[in-house]
């Protein structure tokens, strides 16, 4: 749209504004690595990475003359910190009058908590005792407050001035993405209840101004059993209806008709480890911890389970507080609380240390060092535009100064995409004249979505699959029956406060029905909880408990009594909503037929290529050499049918791939693939988390993209099709499909962890509505030649048959958006072979990982080399690549320990997008000495090896052979 001169120069002066605020903005964790660098550069120890620096605090120790400490250790160690985070933790109190134990117990060491060898070859000598010294003289806490000060007393109206700007830009995203729903028409009011009228775009004045809330809208807190979110805003309308702004969340606006609701969005939002951790970084770090009677945030989210089936819990909202004033002052002062509040917590001053060197160690170390995972960079930050992502809240990685850096662009990236969607949308906040008028809602309804489970009740073996063992049905009497204590009372329950109350070794209990019940006291809600006797200090399992007529009674749970439980009720435990059943897709002629499956499924499923190909038998020769013969039958067709299909099909139509800046967010990726076309097709390296990660952490903004489908390589459609349609449906795999997909994931080497996996993404996408659909067949899928394979035949077999499957699928079962995840081989063009993204006219994007300490992003893909066995290099390229920082900085310690075990060992592997030659030097460590190509030429540059340096050989093989002539062994 096209802004006036004075619109103009408010949207310079805003773009101007946001990246010398950010920068301004004091890293916790960058600081502490500047300082950590510091203190290695004075040791002479400048070129180490101080996230690669250790010390480790361990319970024994053995006398070593080759260490620097004289001792070594063989054990895993008790305690692991990276540099930079001993930096903010501090030593321990004990540590100042025990300072002769750290040479002993402790030690600094190039490897941390997941090595059990600590000794001359991986030790760095740095004495412990000195480095405590350092942090006396350095006291970084004080000056970390310093910066925070001075950044506050700079920047305070123009943070308050970008929080208004992410606010108003939600709003309008709401209404550009369905103008006419309750919630972007309930949005627009609020809106103009807390903006007040304005020009559209708004003036820099217009935005500077502070209004309070409009008749009729009431700002609140809040909160959790006490403990006020810090940048949460909730408005209260007169009928009933509250809206929520949770800044930095991909759905930043939420609408409640009523407090059940809400109750119900907040159980959702908490019922898991991912959404619970994302949802408690909108709380301070001191909410988090444990005191003689509190519990802390954490199990007060338990506490808010025990009546999921009701409507209300007293534990939400307990203070509902009133703001009065600005709201956008409000997140403002917040923010400013919140970051000196977690310096506070996190950080230990010297005059801290010196106290608790007085009063003794005060168990600091769980509740400051543990919460220090939620403390992003910096989450005030999330209040002016940048979303969790960019702040860092997702990020579970040591800090590196490069994921500072990239951190910094990519919220400097959000602030600015809120500050052009507030001045470049037509007017969707406001009249035709320009002004932010009060606007009429129409009468009428809007046509409600079929209620799929709203009336059906559950069955006993809907409950018992999906309702944890945790949270048990029925009243407060049948949730009581597993948790009694196996104790016998003596002595008398105490008075006044502790009315009815046990105190036995320790612990509090109470009698109920005649029997005893161990207990906690929760503070926050005045209230005492039964617990599990085995795991007290978990509440997981609790049940609150009340006095009545001088005995102890548990709550009531009127809507869990016996019976009659809603199936809509169990999505608060992941059971997605019924699925329609689809038309089945037409059997292809390359596909094994229907009837032959049973007997053709075991060497399919298995990967038996022998088998498939006909190479061995098993004891039924005659069956075995009929299904060889059928498989050999199935597979040439479609090889020669895919041969002469890509020879001459004219490819359709491709748009060009979007510019995006390189630090472009997630969301603004997914937007504009789709702006261009329906199909997005992401190619991965399979044993890569990069891809994984994306698509796991993006399922929802794709489902918001109006996503339908996952297309996924791997997945035979005869024996897997089945299975994946009533997983899409009822969100259970089977399980001989759960072995299959957990088998992908061990034998592609993906997340030990658990987390970026296949299976994570396939569930992910199920949670989100999108279906999972394969483009695999048997014939395409299990490449079992007598011989080698021809040429690039895996990629022209698959390639064709997922062609004729998304058509089918895209015909069949609907037209719609949708995502194809697969091999890089078979993303784009690959050795002349066109790949899914050419044969379906959509764009390609290639997602590769890189080390945790490199800057990610976004661009034109150049192409990556790969290495194969016999040292041929093939390249793999798509239209866009996008680089994730995800994997350590070099491969497994250990496993290149294994491969390259002796001084003069080498290999060549694909690190970071670059061909590295690696090599075991005379010192022992690895050497990484980047491949480069020129055309078909590959050189290395290495002052070290002047025979080898800057000369041009035609391929690897000839530098592998040139390196063996000068004495050194290639590995494979």
């Amino acid at each position: 749209m096209t802004l006036n001169p004075q619109q103009q120069k408010a949207l310079d002066q805003l773009q101007q504004l946001a990246p010398v605020m950010v920068a301004s903005c004091p890293d916790m964790r960058q600081m502490a690595r500047e300082v950590a660098c510091d203190m290695l550069r004075a040791r002479g120890f400048a070129s180490l990475d101080p996230d690669q620096v250790f010390l480790n605090r361990f319970a024994m120790a053995s006398t070593c003359p080759h260490t620097f400490s004289g001792w070594e250790h063989y054990e895993t160690p008790l305690q692991s910190f990276t540099l930079p985070q001993l930096v903010m933790h501090r030593f321990d109190a004990q540590d100042q009058d025990n300072a002769d134990l750290l040479s002993y117990l402790a030690g600094f060491y190039r490897d941390g908590a997941d090595h059990n060898q600590f000794d001359e070859r991986n030790e760095i000598p740095i004495a412990p005792r000195d480095v405590l010294a350092d942090f006396w003289k350095i006291d970084f806490c004080t000056r970390f407050q310093q910066r925070l000060t001075q950044f506050w007393n700079t920047h305070a109206d123009d943070f308050r001035t970008l929080a208004k700007v992410s606010f108003l830009s939600k709003v309008n995203e709401a209404q550009h993405a369905d103008a006419t729903s309750e919630l972007a028409k309930r949005a627009r009011l609020v809106a103009q209840a807390l903006v007040g009228t304005c020009d559209w775009p708004p003036t820099l004045e217009q935005l500077q101004q502070e209004v309070p809330p409009a008749s009729g809208y009431r700002l609140r807190t809040f909160d959790i059993g006490g403990y006020p979110a810090s940048d949460i805003l909730r408005v209260e309308m007169d009928d009933g209806y509250q809206l929520l702004y949770i800044p930095g969340e991909d759905e930043p606006l939420q609408l409640f008709a009523n407090q059940k609701d809400l109750y119900w969005w907040v159980l959702n939002t908490t019922n898991a480890v991912d959404n619970r951790t994302r949802f408690m970084g909108h709380f301070a770090l001191s909410s988090y911890a444990q005191g003689n009677t509190t519990v802390g945030l954490n199990h007060l989210i338990d506490l808010l389970f025990f009546n999921w089936g009701g409507d209300d819990h007293p534990g939400l909202n307990t203070l509902d507080g009133l703001i009065h004033g600005d709201a956008f002052s409000h997140l403002r002062d917040n923010a400013r609380q919140r970051m000196n509040d977690d310096a506070h917590f996190a950080l230990r001053s010297n005059a801290d240390l010196r106290k608790q060197m007085w009063i003794g160690y005060l168990q600091a170390f769980g509740q400051v060092f543990g919460p220090m995972s939620a403390v992003g960079w910096p989450v005030a930050l999330a209040v002016v535009g940048a979303g969790v992502a960019e702040v860092g809240l997702n990020i579970d990685q040591a800090i590196h100064g490069h994921t500072t850096a990239e951190r910094q662009a990519g919220t400097v990236g959000a602030i600015l995409a809120a500050i052009n969607t507030l001045f470049n949308a037509p007017f969707l906040f406001s009249s035709p004249a320009g002004e932010l008028n009060e606007i009429e809602i129409p009468s009428g309804q809007l046509p409600e979505p079929v209620p799929d489970d709203a009336s059906t009740l559950a069955t006993q073996a809907q409950w018992q699959d999906w309702v944890p063992p945790s949270q048990p049905i029925g009243e407060g009497d049948e949730a009581l029956r597993p948790l009694r204590a196996n104790v016998t009372l003596t002595g008398e329950p105490g008075s006044g406060a502790m009315e009815g109350i046990y105190e036995q070794d320790g612990n509090h209990y109470v009698m109920i029905h005649a029997q005893p019940y161990q207990v906690r006291q929760v503070a926050e809600l005045h209230t005492w909880v039964v617990v599990d006797p085995v795991n007290p200090f978990s509440f997981q399992r609790n049940v609150p408990i009340r006095r009545m007529v001088g005995q102890w009674r548990p709550f009531e749970r009127p809507n869990l009594r016996g019976g009659g439980f809603r199936l809509s009720m169990l999505r608060l435990w992941g059971r997605p909503p019924s699925a329609p059943t689809l038309p089945e897709l037409s059997v292809t002629p390359y596909e094994v037929p229907v009837e032959q499956r049973p007997a053709m499924k075991r060497p399919a499923l298995k990967g038996d290529l022998n088998v498939l190909s006909g190479v061995t038998s098993s004891a039924d020769t005659a069956e075995s050499d009929r299904l060889a013969s059928m498989f050999r039958g199935l597979r040439d067709r479609l090889l020669a049918d895919a041969d002469t299909f890509l020879q001459s099909t004219q490819l359709p139509y491709r748009p060009e791939a979007p510019e995006l800046p390189r630090q472009a967010s997630p969301k603004q990726i997914i937007r504009s693939v789709f702006e261009r076309c329906n199909g997005l097709v992401i190619g991965e390296g399979h044993s890569e988390l990069g891809s994984k990660r994306f698509l796991i952490d993006n399922m929802a903004q794709l489902k918001k993209a109006q996503v339908k489908v996952l297309y996924m390589e791997h997945f035979m459609t005869e024996f897997h099709q089945a299975e994946l349609d009533q997983f899409n449906r009822t969100g259970q795999m089977s399980p001989e499909l759960r072995k299959y997909v957990q088998g992908q994931d061990t034998g592609h080497f993906t997340d030990r962890a658990g987390r970026y996996t296949f299976e994570q993404v396939m569930i992910s996408a199920q949670k989100q509505g999108i279906r999972i659909q394969p483009i695999d067949c048997v014939a395409s899928y299990r490449q079992a030649w007598e011989d080698l394979p021809p040429a690039l035949a895996r990629q022209k077999m698959m390639n064709y048959f997922a062609h004729l499957i998304i058509e089918a699928d895209q015909s069949v079962r609907g037209p719609g958006k949708w995502v194809a995840l697969v091999g890089n081989s078979h993303a784009n063009t690959f050795e002349g072979v066109p790949g899914i993204s050419e044969l379906e006219g959509v764009i390609g994007l290639r997602i590769e990982d890189i080390a945790a300490s490199k800057v990610g992003g976004i661009g034109p893909d150049p192409g990556m080399a790969v290495p194969r066995h016999d040292l041929s290099v093939r390249t793999v390229k798509g239209d866009l690549r996008l680089q994730v920082a995800i994997r350590p900085a070099r491969p497994a310690q250990l496993e290149l320990q294994g491969k390259l075990g002796n001084p003069g060992d080498f290999t060549f592997s694909t690190l970071d997008g670059q061909l590295q030659l690696i090599h075991r030097s005379r010192d022992g460590l690895f050497k990484y000495t980047p491949v480069q190509q020129h055309g078909r030429y590959f050189q290395v540059d290495t002052p070290d090896w002047p025979w080898i340096s800057g000369r041009h050989l035609a391929g690897l093989q000839e530098m592998r052979s040139l390196l063996e002539r000068w004495g050194l062994r290639y590995r494979e």
